[in-house]
């Protein structure tokens, strides 16, 4: 094994680190950027070769060449598929379907950070997203770990990959008048005694606390308080009777207000089915959870459509309730908490998003004390 330096044709600078092996091609070549890149690489490689030695005959030293994408794949797919949510499920078998038509059969040493880049520019020119390109090479990197991990390969060659600096998707939210609209459409739509009084109980929930759309079908009767003011979010919901932690892994409370709590009240009482507390309080027929996809498609769409207002995603309902926080004047710590942010800068973009709005807030409120008030102030 050797490092050397190397000058590219576009008079690029790169570090090469050469690694002999056991199998038909001789030899394994990565390149750097960085020189200490290269040296960790180096690194790893001798320490691995030296625990291969010792823990008994020498086995395909670099393995790494005999074995596909399509192989690490699918023995990553079936040994993490009982730790998968359902949701996350349906998001990596297309992907992966995608990373296999173009590099399935690719021995799995070709997956450098080069590729990966290569592979990021490729799904932009088609209009991705550089959050769907991120999502589509970060599988490729998990598949790749993974096979390290599990030690079906002696290293990681997509070590070094950067990820693409995500642009945010622009929020879409309405406004207070469109809110109440909405609310008043489904209100008439789904009124009190209506076997679907619930679907309108769903859009106050979301509304109001701004709760994510699994969390909301997640929620059981257990978590409704008795007194106070506010509601604990702890769960999502997979579907049937599958359940995780929130998106943020922790639990956090929600605003519960009078109204919200009487309309709660209000539907157990009118329903005629079991009420044990683990039960989540939408169900569908069958009791279990509320399938979101199938609520979306079959019934937010429907009503958005006949509401005649502007068309947005459930999720939106989300942004909604945050944006009406922060036109409210919450302070962002408070809103970051019940909106269930990890990081403050997420609560920032509704300030920016809101714009012009904040700023005329700011010109228009404010606390001041005039030259001669000031004056008559005394400490006591």
């Amino acid at each position: 094994m050797s490092i050397r330096k190397i000058i590219l044709p576009n008079k690029e600078l790169r570090y090469e680190v050469v690694i002999r092996t056991l199998g038909s091609k001789g030899q394994i070549r990565r390149r750097f950027e960085r020189k200490v890149d290269a040296q960790d690489f180096f690194d790893s490689i001798k320490d691995r070769k030296k625990e291969m030695l010792s823990s008994g005959p020498a086995k395909a030293l670099f393995d790494i060449e005999a074995t596909t994408f399509n192989k690490e794949a699918d023995h990553w797919l079936e040994s993490k598929k009982d730790e998968f949510t359902e949701g996350y499920l349906r998001a990596v078998r297309p992907a992966l379907k995608r990373i296999k038509e173009s590099f399935g059969n690719r021995p799995i040493s070709n997956f450098t950070p080069d590729l990966l880049t290569a592979f990021r520019k490729a799904l932009k020119k088609e209009g991705l997203s550089s959050s769907t390109q991120n999502r589509y090479t970060e599988i490729i990197s998990r598949v790749v770990n993974f096979s390290v991990v599990s030690k079906r390969i002696s290293f990681d060659p997509t070590k070094g990959y950067e990820k693409v600096k995500e642009i945010y998707e622009e929020m879409e939210f309405w406004d207070s008048d469109e809110v109440y609209t909405f609310l008043s459409f489904a209100n008439r739509k789904y009124p009190r005694g209506s076997e679907k009084r619930w679907i309108y109980l769903a859009y106050l929930f979301a509304l109001e606390t701004g709760v994510r759309a699994n969390e909301l079908w997640g929620l059981k009767i257990k978590d409704l308080p008795e007194s106070g003011t506010k509601i604990k979010i702890s769960r999502q919901a997979l579907g049937g009777s599958r359940f995780s932690p929130t998106k943020g892994k922790d639990s956090r409370f929600v605003p519960y207000s009078s109204g919200l709590k009487d309309e709660i009240i209000y539907l157990l009482k009118d329903e005629l089915i079991d009420q044990t507390p683990e039960r989540t309080l939408f169900v569908n027929y069958a009791l279990t959870c509320i399938d979101h996809n199938n609520f979306r498609n079959r019934v937010f769409d429907a009503d958005l459509k006949q509401s005649g207002l502007r068309p947005i995603r459930f999720h939106d309902l989300r942004h909604t309730a945050i944006s009406m926080w922060v036109r409210n004047g919450i302070n962002l710590p408070t809103v970051q908490k019940m909106a269930g942010h990890k990081d403050l800068k997420t609560t920032m973009r509704y300030v920016h998003v809101l714009g012009r709005e904040i700023e005329e807030i700011g010109a228009n409120h404010g606390l001041s004390i005039k030259e001669n008030q000031s004056k008559k102030l005394k400490v006591v």
